[in-house]
């Protein structure tokens, strides 16, 4: 076995494309301060090796990983600076690996650009290939096991802007022991290239993963109308099937825009106008006190697209959706609250496309404030187990890194607006009725998780939730209680490192 751990290879000239017209002396100092941050990582199982010679950017990648001796690889832009004991703590964990199974097929680190206008430190989240597919979030420093890196291809020109990216699609295909190790590991000289050209070839190279897997999808890129451009979409073919969606309401009014509506004729009729999935279904549970007159003006809207299950006694959001799903047709239930509305037409369409992804318990989507402040995108929790909606309060804009315009992995998400096959409904036993307000949707989520399902929110689903921005979210003792129980999974939330929180 190679006594050389890793190897770092450093492209001369830029990895992104931009142009290589530097002069010489401007080259030979960017290699120098990559070289200098090399020799300050000390002694220790890791070589330096640049590439050499002419010909195309990926063809002396290749040559110079032909060079190499490590059994991991990763490469650098001259001029990038590996921060001080980035390569130990590489080599530190693959090390507390051996004599395991297997060693890792991918491990990376944190990084920061030094472009201008894109200074910051990219703090990231443990493996999620659903952020990958939307963003190039492995980055640098990121490093490949040389078996894995030769049966992928090894470096290619398909999608020249995006070569890494691309690289990262490609053996990500072939494992998923990849590896986040929590340090600062470069310093970039330059931010990933987010021109056109490098969105199209983003794009593309998504495409072609899941062309090479046989898997029917649409890949699109970001940027309709106001909303934020550079990332990628996936919509995979999912079918129609019928989804029931379950509103409880009280027939309560507030003021919407001015005017004096009741919520949930509000959100009735924003469905009709607005929804373009062609299945589904509305199991309306009114509380004890609901306006008959509100009955039947939703009545008059929906005709037999509706169905009433009336719920007794005192309020409880619990007892309502699980009274809901159990009068239910779908095979898909959709937990809707009255005090929302639909902004835009495919967003039950991108709910169920989720929905039907391999390994997703259920799916929440972006609530927005009335005044366009993001309500949620996810639930987080914090290091002591607190659970919070991810940038609450904030305007809508791509977020950290992306995080608030690509499909992201979360513990949890809100009831307010939350898909899920009605089988993982059932099989986790519905929502806990000794939570009647907070922390019920949690719960649920968690015992989803815990079943071996994943939580996913997509901002492609876009609602108004006309939730008070100053509700008073104290726990009981019931609901302290039920947050205790999980807090051994809590305490940790592997997918908060993405949002830049905790």
């Amino acid at each position: 076995m190679s006594t050389v751990l890793l190897s770092v290879v450093v492209a001369v000239g830029p990895i992104t494309d931009q142009v290589d017209d530097a002069p010489r002396t401007a080259r030979e100092d960017a290699v120098a301060a990559t070289e200098g941050s090399f020799e300050a990582q000390g002694d220790g199982p890791w070589e330096l090796v640049l590439t050499e010679g002419a010909g195309s950017l990926a063809a002396r990648l290749n040559a110079a990983v032909a060079r190499t001796t490590g059994r991991f690889v990763a490469v650098v832009e001259a001029g990038d600076r590996l921060e001080p004991g980035a390569l130990a703590a590489v080599a530190g964990m693959i090390r507390a690996r051996e004599g395991g199974a297997q060693e890792p097929g991918v491990v990376y680190t944190d990084e920061q650009w030094e472009g201008e206008g894109a200074a910051g430190i990219f703090i990231k989240p443990r493996w999620v290939p659903r952020y990958l597919e939307g963003y190039s979030y492995l980055g640098r420093l990121c490093f490949v096991r040389r078996d894995l890196l030769d049966a992928a291809g090894a470096w290619r020109d398909d999608h020249a802007p995006v070569r890494e990216w691309d690289l990262h699609l490609r053996v990500t295909e072939l494992t998923d022991d990849v590896v986040h190790v929590p340090v600062l590991g470069v310093a970039r000289v330059n931010p990933p290239a987010d021109d056109v050209e490098a969105r199209e070839a983003g794009r593309r190279a998504v495409t072609a993963r899941y062309d090479r897997r046989g898997v029917a999808a649409t890949v699109e890129l970001t940027g309709e109308g106001d909303e934020p451009g550079g990332f990628v979409r996936v919509w995979r073919e999912s079918g129609t099937p019928l989804v029931s969606i379950v509103v409880p309401t009280a027939g309560g009014r507030r003021r919407v825009r001015g005017q004096d509506r009741v919520l949930v004729e509000n959100l009735l009729t924003s469905l009709l106008a607005r929804t373009t999935y062609p299945a589904w279904e509305i199991v309306l549970v009114p509380s004890e006190g609901t306006p008959e007159d509100v009955l039947e003006r939703c009545t008059a809207l929906l005709g037999e697209r509706l169905h009433v299950a009336p719920v007794a006694g005192p309020f409880n959001f619990s007892r309502s959706v699980n009274t809901g799903v159990a009068a239910a047709a779908g095979e898909l239930v959709l937990l809707l609250n009255d005090d929302t509305e639909v902004l835009e037409p495919r967003w039950l369409d991108r709910m169920v496309a989720v929905a039907a992804e391999e390994g997703v318990g259920a799916v929440g989507a972006k609530l927005l404030f009335e005044d366009g402040r993001i309500q949620h995108v996810g639930v987080t929790f914090d290091n002591a187990g607190q659970a919070g909606h991810a940038y609450i309060f904030e305007r809508e804009d791509a977020g950290h890194f992306g995080s608030k315009v690509v499909d992201l992995d979360y513990l949890a998400v809100t009831g307010a607006c939350l898909l899920v096959r009605r089988s993982v409904y059932e099989e986790v036993g519905g929502f806990t009725e000794a939570l009647p307000l907070n922390y019920n949707d949690v719960d649920f989520c968690l015992k989803v998780v815990a079943s071996g399902r994943g939580i996913v929110c997509t901002p492609f689903a876009r609602l108004y939730h006309y939730e008070s921005s100053t509700r008073d979210t104290t726990k009981t003792a019931d609901e302290a209680q039920a947050m205790d129980w999980w807090y051994p999974r809590t305490l940790t939330d592997p997918y908060v490192n993405v949002r830049g929180l905790g």
